[in-house]
């Protein structure tokens, strides 16, 4: 039996994209609408809204999305800024950053999990003298004389 509580997760808003099962996607996929994936995509997957992988789907490549709700197949690492859902017949092999994080008995999850991490920006190298400066400069001692650094929150 389908709870409410599945098909309301599972609901696309009108004017969302969707991938069909039979299709497959060789490339990245953005879009500024929510989203539905039951195909194959290899490439990264960014949408500024919600993003659903099926049962039936397999993405080979990074998601960034708003919220997720995964029920396929994920190889890439996951960026969530609100809401990761991953159900009991999900794989994900990467790490998954997210805000808020619920994974159901039975998930199968390959990677770090983290709170809210968002990639770092990749570094160019025709940066202008003074910004790889200040990129390279080390933060101030604390009182005991050693360097603070910045760690990474974990669900850990």
């Amino acid at each position: 039996m389908i709870s409410v509580r599945h098909l309301f997760r599972n609901i696309i808003v009108p004017g969302a994209f969707r991938i069909p099962k039979t299709v497959s996607v060789n490339g990245s996929i953005d879009a500024s609408v929510s989203g539905r994936i039951d195909g194959n995509v290899r490439g990264d997957v960014k949408t500024t809204g919600k993003l659903v992988v099926s049962e039936t789907a397999s993405i080979r490549g990074h998601i960034y999305a708003t919220d997720l709700v995964v029920h396929g197949k994920v190889y890439g690492d996951v960026y969530i800024s609100n809401k990761a859902h991953i159900s009991n017949k999900a794989l994900v092999k990467g790490d998954v950053n997210a805000m808020v994080l619920e994974i159901e008995e039975g998930a199968v999850v390959e990677g770090a999990i983290r709170k809210n991490v968002m990639p770092a920006p990749k570094a160019t190298s025709e940066l202008p003298a003074e910004a790889a400066i200040a990129q390279t400069a080390i933060a101030p001692a604390d009182a005991a004389g050693s360097v603070e650094e910045e760690q990474n929150t974990s669900w850990f």
